[in-house]
């Protein structure tokens, strides 16, 4: 068996900075995506129906990307009609999917013995059959039977 290897003084060290850099780079990222996400709306909340970027949005995006390479993930400007949609659809997807269920009449839980009641006993009809299911607990309405 291999012993796990220990972390040498430099890789502490190391670590330690990795974690204090990007303390200060998360409050960095989080001040430059809230000014990306009030561009956003405020582009998106102008009169014009569809909205362009103008030469000062065009400015603003190049300093950010500048600034923030990732800050095309964030980036997003469309019509909150599509997004609303999107979000729809989503929510159809998923209560699609958490109501599946088998397809089909459920069966009943004496099904194979009525079968088998009515294949022993072929000149009883639903009425004896339902009798001696009731004999025996199980209730069942004739036309389940019939059927």
């Amino acid at each position: 068996m291999i012993a796990p290897r220990t972390p040498g003084v430099l890789e502490l060290l190391l670590l330690m900075l990795r974690g204090f850099l990007l303390g200060v780079r998360s409050r960095r990222d989080l001040v430059l995506g809230n000014l990306v996400l009030r561009h956003q709306l405020r582009v998106a909340l102008r009169a014009n129906p569809t909205p362009r970027l103008g030469r000062r949005d065009r400015i603003l995006r190049v300093w950010i990307d500048r600034l923030w390479p990732a800050s095309r993930r964030h980036l997003f400007i469309g019509r909150p009609e599509t997004v609303l949609r999107w979000h729809r659809q989503g929510w159809r997807l998923y209560w699609k999917w958490k109501s599946r269920g088998s397809i089909g009449r459920p069966r009943l839980p004496a099904e194979d013995l009525i079968a088998q009641i009515s294949r022993e006993n072929r000149l009883w009809g639903t009425e004896r059959i339902r009798g001696e299911l009731l004999k025996l607990g199980i209730v069942v309405s004739n036309p389940s039977i019939r059927r």
